[in-house]
């Protein structure tokens, strides 16, 4: 199981303490690793796919096309009943707010029970 993950950045050659990780996400072709750092969100350029991070980290949860997340830095869940807008959000402890996919929903529900229920007991 990694701890951490290698940073080929130019500017910053150290590795990411996986816990750290907020979420990977993608835009366009580009691929991105949103961590803390002394509770400073920082960005990291990677190559790697959503794929290959989501085959190389199974605990982080898939929630749409553009992103991976931590489920340990999950605030809130916001279930789809919520009155203005029409898909489940998972709120992040930065605040960072982010749409859960129609093809997601069911599966991040029950991750999301799931984990709320281990916490309760």
């Amino acid at each position: 199981m990694l701890s951490t993950l290698p940073t080929k950045d130019a500017t910053q050659k150290k590795d990411v303490i996986l816990s750290d990780i907020l979420f990977i996400s993608t835009e366009g072709e580009k691929s991105w690793i949103v961590y803390l750092n002394n509770s400073k969100q920082q960005y990291v350029s990677t190559s790697g796919s959503l794929t290959y991070w989501e085959k190389k980290l199974p605990a982080f949860w898939r929630i749409n096309e553009s992103y991976l997340i931590n489920p340990a830095l999950i605030y809130r869940f916001h279930p789809v009943e919520m009155p203005h807008f029409p898909l489940p959000l998972v709120e992040l402890i930065t605040g960072r707010v982010l749409a859960i996919s129609r093809q997601k929903r069911d599966l991040i529900q029950q991750k999301w029970n799931q984990l709320r229920h281990s916490l309760i007991s």
